[in-house]
């Protein structure tokens, strides 16, 4: 067992770091790999992991409602807490509602759970991501328009997927083939440039960083079990649950405050604990899941 965790763990850290490295000697700048990957290989690879490798898209729907409760839950239970500790809530709270399930969460699912279980966790990232480009972005500063996440290729990748595989439209073998190498590109691609991402951060406010890396996976997996109990999950789908419950903070957190000039500093602090101690314990949880 602890054999089959690192080989799970292993690849996703080895990547990381050689994007961390590579930038420490080049200062490589990904923004337009970033768009790439966001625009053409990750809803490639959403479309073709929901059109085809997901045998029932009832669940999804079903299956979203549990991160609705992380997210959300996560929020709520922290906030009279960093109410007590005098903590800038705008700043801080949405570090502990909006985690890595997009750079972290989707390898990881695929790796230690298959394809179908990496198409299921997609019903989570979605709720993740809607939630930051909405309440992330206004607890930060900022306005949003609700119908650009219509314009947003994620949204419209599952969306597609949605109809493609209700319908079961089927595909060629030339199409499937070509599903399979641009979608095989997303995830190394995302890890890469996570570790580029964390190279660029600044441990300015260590103090709050790390209690912000503990705060957010601990509250993830209590708001994780209460949506358990709640719902009638599938083994599967609690274990996919506690994973998602667990990621450390989106990086794009970090990139949210610094737009909107929001403690940009602390943000930045929050995001890089807590996915340096994601590290640690995610293989640890893993270990128990598998």
């Amino acid at each position: 067992m602890i054999l089959k965790t690192l080989q799970i763990v292993l690849p996703v850290i080895i990547i990381v770091l050689i994007g961390l490295f590579y930038a420490k000697k080049t200062n490589i700048n990904t923004d337009t790999i970033n768009k790439i990957n966001l625009d053409i290989f990750i809803p490639i690879l959403i479309f073709y992991a929901i059109a085809q490798k997901l045998p029932n898209i009832s669940i999804l729907g079903y299956f979203s409602l549990g991160a609705v409760i992380v997210v959300f839950g996560s929020g709520l239970i922290l906030y009279p807490f960093l109410k007590m500790m005098n903590i800038n809530i705008r700043s801080f709270l949405p570090t502990m509602m909006f985690n890595n399930s997009l750079n972290l969460g989707l390898p990881l699912a695929m790796l230690a759970f298959g394809n179908e279980a990496m198409a299921m966790f997609i019903a989570l990232s979605l709720v993740q991501v809607i939630g930051q480009f909405t309440v992330a972005v206004a607890m930060y500063g900022g306005t949003f328009n609700p119908l650009t996440l219509l314009k947003n290729p994620v949204v419209i990748a599952t969306i597609l997927g949605l109809f493609f595989n209700y319908f079961g439209v089927g595909f060629s073998k030339v199409i499937i083939t070509t599903f399979d190498l641009l979608s095989g590109v997303a995830i190394p691609l995302i890890l890469f440039s996570l570790g580029v991402r964390l190279s660029s951060v600044k441990f300015d406010n260590i103090k709050i960083g790390f209690i912000g890396a503990v705060l957010c996976p601990i509250s993830g997996v209590i708001t994780a079990y209460i949506a358990i109990l709640i719902f009638d999950y599938t083994p599967l789908q609690e274990n996919l649950l506690i994973l998602f419950g667990l990621l450390p903070p989106a990086v794009l957190n970090a990139i949210l405050a610094e737009k909107y000039k929001n403690n940009s500093s602390m943000v930045a602090s929050v995001v890089a604990m807590g996915n340096i101690l994601s590290l640690v314990y995610i293989p640890i949880a893993l270990y128990f899941m598998l």
